[in-house]
């Protein structure tokens, strides 16, 4: 499915080995500690106030969703994005809680499932540069220039490789667990099954791009080189398998399918409603969009234009509201589907790619893309 974000779709993931909850949602912090028993409050609540208390989730006031600079204080910033990912994280996970229940082990509820997949849901985007993914371009290309420079040559070639290929989402791996200070020796020191649910592409620059070249396709990557080794005593915590016939590749964590799926609702439907704000999208045209993921819903109100621009907004923020709801419902139908294979290493797709209204998700894509990525006020 077109998105704005690849997919680090890889092979040879040790199939033969399953992965099991009891690791996978272990809430043990890299250097082997555990949680304080009897703490008021769970591993993954004290992850979601660590991020939500940091500098680096502050900063994301200042960047960029997909507009930026907006004159209008209602569109969407980094900040309110990533919030409104972590709430649908936080649904779809308690959801797919529930429905996994019987598969649990007797001490983890659906809401630790909601948790764990909010927390990184809020820190997914932690290391995105300003101006969104046109500055993870423009650090790339600048790179780019300097590729023969005498001072680049100094660094490995794992190194070059990231810095050719940088990419945000290996950044806020290294914010949540390098030291940033001297009271911060392992940074956030979030729980391991956050870490896990945090790394949607977990695999060095070197072989995404290897994998991209195979494939004639793009990929991104999760882990830069200095958080290689972090990553992978996160990895044997979480019995999280690694990659034999890859440079350092893993295993994807299965709420890191959430947590990817999360991401995808949110933007879908919310940069459309932003478009709406900004006369990018008619209104003709954001209703017929959001009619298949809402005319079934009973909640559903009429869908016809608005005369009246402050009505027609609260009737756009109603329609996401349900749309949303549809897409969180059919993500969760399509992990109860996949489990077995995405605990054994078979399954390594985008969620939303196989939703039932994929077909309606795909043209909300093509219209953000033609009518707000491409606005001349995101691209001068």
């Amino acid at each position: 499915m077109g998105t704005r974000h690849d997919r680090a779709r890889g092979s040879g993931r040790a199939p033969d080995v399953a992965l099991n909850w009891r690791q996978l949602l272990t809430t043990r912090r890299l250097g082997d500690r555990d949680e304080s028993p009897g703490a008021p409050r769970s591993a993954y609540q004290r992850d979601w106030d660590r991020i939500l208390y940091s500098p680096h989730f502050r900063r994301l006031a200042g960047k960029t969703q997909v507009f930026p600079l907006p004159l209008d204080d209602h569109i969407h910033s980094r900040l309110t994005h990533s919030l409104e990912v972590a709430t649908v994280g936080r649904s779809l996970g308690t959801l797919v809680g529930h429905r996994i229940r019987a598969v649990l082990p007797p001490d983890i509820e659906a809401r630790d499932i909601g948790d764990c997949v909010a927390a990184a849901c809020l820190a997914h985007d932690m290391g995105n540069p300003p101006f969104g993914h046109v500055g993870e371009i423009a650090i790339q290309e600048l790179f780019e220039r300097h590729r023969e420079a005498a001072w680049f040559q100094t660094f490995s070639e794992a190194q070059r490789h990231d810095l050719l290929a940088f990419e945000g989402n290996a950044v806020a791996l290294r914010l949540a667990t390098g030291a940033s200070g001297p009271l911060s020796p392992r940074g956030l020191d979030l729980s391991c099954a956050t870490l896990g649910a945090l790394v949607k592409y977990p695999c060095a620059s070197i072989d995404a791009q290897g994998k991209a070249a195979q494939r004639k396709s793009r990929t991104k990557h999760g882990i830069d080189t200095p958080e290689l080794e972090l990553y992978a005593e996160a990895a044997a915590a979480l019995g999280v398998p690694e990659d034999a016939t890859a440079h350092r590749a893993w295993r994807r964590h299965p709420l890191a399918f959430l947590t990817e799926a999360a991401d995808d609702i949110a933007y879908q439907i919310i940069d459309l409603e932003d478009g709406l704000r900004l006369r990018h999208v008619s209104q003709a045209e954001l209703l017929e969009l959001l009619r298949p993921l809402c005319e079934h819903d009973p909640r559903c109100p009429e869908l016809s234009p608005a005369h009246d621009r402050e009505a027609m907004l609260d009737l756009a923020g109603r329609l996401r509201s349900i749309a949303i709801n549809t897409l969180i419902h059919e993500v969760a139908d399509v992990f109860e589907r996949e489990i077995a294979a995405i605990l054994a290493g078979q399954f390594d797709e985008a969620l939303v790619g196989h939703i039932k209204s994929r077909p309606a998700v795909e043209q909300i894509t093509h219209k953000n893309a033609a009518a707000c990525y491409s606005a001349r006020d995101v691209l001068k």
